[in-house]
């Protein structure tokens, strides 16, 4: 028997965290799942041995090997061989050391009896929660090979819109660190040098020159103060985020953030409705799709609704009502749902739905960097032309004093 840390969501998408005493993951996951819930992760609560370091995932497996995977999978499955076979020939095939290593001990597992997503959840940071609910509603509704299939495109569309939102930032960020040792720049080594020159003067100075001089001894005698702020800010952020009140703060702020906020929403949205169809498409019912669909999603605040409405659709109601009356979802969405739940093609109006907000996603990221990308310059030029224009402006009033 050994000792395991496990986090999991109960039926209304609520964190559930605790230690478990059982003869191996596989174990932990079944007491779990008789529990009602939906396991996230499973962790061996001992000391790292170091015989183990090699085995430790730094770098991740990389998304290429996920989707080779899944489309490999997909067609051995399809053509009816074994998978415990399949798996065997995976492990031979990958090129990737930790995933080969990976492989192999999902592959014991599965000959062991387990299933294929219990498997992949004993092992850490492989594959997220989305890929796993998906695998087990494949393996609940006898269409393994069709999920597996749908997953790759998932995964490959998931990769390309990550690589487009990391592109988009690139050039913001490098923007933003240019501002700020800027600006650093000049308030530990302009500024001080000007501040000695003005006081020799003994000139009467300007508030824009004051404030400045100001903030900037400041930063040079409390520097380590600054540090200490920012560090503290960090680590209450930290602390806020790992609280549901706090997370669902957060999340809410998120929303509401210009331009940041609507690409979010649609993230979510189109997420919501691809997710649910692959779910519903692969067999399930309404009410367990709508289950697995909340855990999926990121934000707390669209969880809250899909799980809303999942209890409703228990009780006997209709789909779009709950989603009508939620203030994050546009209309499109709860009409297009109602039409769906009243020709009973509901399946292909998400499909639908999900095609178009992706569309709206991949022209949102396209747009982010045309927006930001300006609006960064203009902060630049803001800060260092009110830092300039504090510096020199006292420089007029001396030469005017000169002449």
């Amino acid at each position: 028997m050994g000792k395991f840390k496990y986090s999991a969501r109960d039926k209304k998408g609520k964190e559930v965290k605790g230690d478990i005493e059982a003869r191996d993951p596989g174990a932990v996951a079944d007491i779990l799942h008789d529990q009602g819930l939906i396991v996230v992760s499973i962790k061996e609560a001992s000391i790292l041995d170091p015989s183990r370091l090699a085995e430790i995932n730094i770098g991740g497996v990389p998304m290429k090997e996920k989707v080779v995977f899944m489309r490999q999978m997909a067609t051995m499955v399809a053509a009816g061989l074994p998978l415990n076979r399949a798996l065997e020939i995976m492990v031979e095939q990958s090129s990737n050391a930790m995933f080969k290593k990976v492989l192999q001990k999902v592959s014991t597992a599965v000959q062991s009896g387990k299933s294929l997503s219990v498997s992949f959840r004993e092992q850490e940071d492989v594959f997220d929660d989305i890929t796993l609910n998906l695998i087990e509603a494949g393996e609940e509704s006898g269409n393994l090979e069709v999920i597996l299939g749908k997953l790759a495109t998932e995964l490959e569309e998931k990769d390309s819109l990550n690589r487009k939102i990391k592109s988009a930032m690139i050039y913001p960020i490098i923007i933003l660190v240019v501002i700020v040792g800027v600006v650093l720049m000049m308030m530990f080594v302009l500024v001080p040098s000007m501040s000695d020159i003005y006081k020799d003067f003994g000139a009467e100075l300007p508030i824009i020159t004051r404030i400045i001089m100001t903030a900037s001894d400041i930063l040079l005698d409390y520097w380590w103060a600054v540090i200490v702020v920012v560090l503290v800010l960090y680590v209450g952020f930290r602390y806020l985020k790992s609280t549901e009140k706090g997370r669902k703060t957060i999340d809410k702020l998120i929303i509401k953030i210009p331009i940041i906020g609507k690409l979010v929403s649609k993230t979510q949205i189109a997420q919501f409705t691809r997710i649910l169809s692959l779910l519903l498409g692969s067999g399930l019912s309404i009410v367990k799709a709508l289950e697995l669909t909340g855990q999926s999603l990121s934000n707390s605040i669209f969880r809250d609704v899909v799980m809303e409405a999942k209890e409703e659709v228990e009780k006997g109601g209709p789909l779009a009502l709950p989603i009508a009356r939620s203030e994050y979802f546009p209309l499109l969405v709860s009409s297009m749902i109602s039409v769906g739940e009243e020709t009973g093609e509901i399946n292909a109006v998400l499909e639908k739905v999900s095609e178009y907000y992706k569309e709206e996603v991949d022209t949102a990221t396209s747009n982010l960097s045309t927006v930001l990308e300006p609006l960064m310059l203009v902060i630049m030029g803001v800060a260092v032309g009110f830092i300039a224009l504090g510096v020199y402006m006292p420089m007029f009033g001396l030469s005017q004093v000169m002449t």
